[in-house]
This record gives structure tokens, C-alpha cells and sequence, in this order.
């Protein structure tokens, strides 16, 4: 199976750990419909904002796989993680510094559809959990 495409600049294996991808190759819209569409959509717009994005690159032969969707496999693995859920990221860029896009995701989180991110954390971990305080969580 090649690439599924889920926007101009995701593909479906950056949210999919490699074992969970295989298993099911042959029934994508599986792991597609695991997928909350509001990540999908805020980080193609931090990609658009900021360029270059990696989350995870195992089609790559990179190491990343669990910066997505994370399983029981995974050493980070939490059942109450958001990433459990679909619905949390954890975003490297070429082009800004997890600093600057922190910073912007600070000022722009309601028009990105982002409720929390992490701070303190050598990445971008942003996510669209159920939040409802009047302001972005920053955890």
C-alpha cells in the first residue's frame, strides 16, 4: 500500500504506529476513522504556517512512530493520554523553533481548533480535547 493522503501535506502513517499501519493496509479507512479530523486540520495549518513538519517518520526508516496515536507498545503509552485518543500530536519543524510555534499557538488556538499544548518539552505537543475553560490549556 502507498501513502494515503490526508491533507496537501499529512499523510495518514505520521499519525499511525508502524504495527497498527501494516495490520491494517488493507483496510485504511479503519485507522482513518480512528482519526479526530479537528488535529488533522490544526496541524495542517501550523504546516502551512510554518513549513516542514515531521511527526511521525517511520515510512521513512525514521524513529519516530509514537507521536500519534500511541498504543499499549508504546513506552509513553497512558490510557488517559490524549494520544490514546487520536487526538493529540507531538510536532518537530525545520523552519521554527517549538518556541515559536508555542508562542503562536497561544494567540491563534481558537481559529486552530487547539484546546491544550505542553510546555517545557523539546517538541510541539498540541491537542483538541474536550476543554471547557475560556482559554487555552497549557499543561
Amino acid at each position: 500500500m502507498g501513502r494515503i493522503s490526508l491533507t496537501p501535506n499529512l499523510f495518514l502513517d505520521e499519525y499511525i504506529p508502524k504495527a497498527m499501519y501494516l495490520k491494517y493496509e488493507k483496510t485504511p479507512w479503519i485507522l482513518i476513522g480512528m482519526l479526530d479530523r479537528r488535529l488533522i486540520k490544526a496541524d495542517q495549518l501550523l504546516r502551512d504556517k510554518f513549513g516542514s513538519v515531521t511527526i511521525n517518520n517511520w515510512w521513512n526508516d525514521g524513529e519516530r512512530q509514537w507521536s500519534g496515536i500511541r498504543t499499549e507498545e508504546s513506552p509513553d503509552y497512558s490510557l488517559t493520554s490524549q494520544h490514546t485518543f487520536a487526538r493529540a500530536s507531538d510536532k518537530l519543524f525545520s523552519l521554527a523553533t517549538e518556541e515559536e510555534v508555542r508562542e503562536y499557538i497561544k494567540v491563534h488556538w481558537r481559529e486552530l481548533g487547539i484546546t491544550c499544548i505542553e510546555k517545557g518539552v523539546s517538541w510541539v505537543h498540541s491537542d483538541v480535547r474536550w476543554w471547557q475553560g475560556d482559554s487555552l490549556l497549557i499543561v
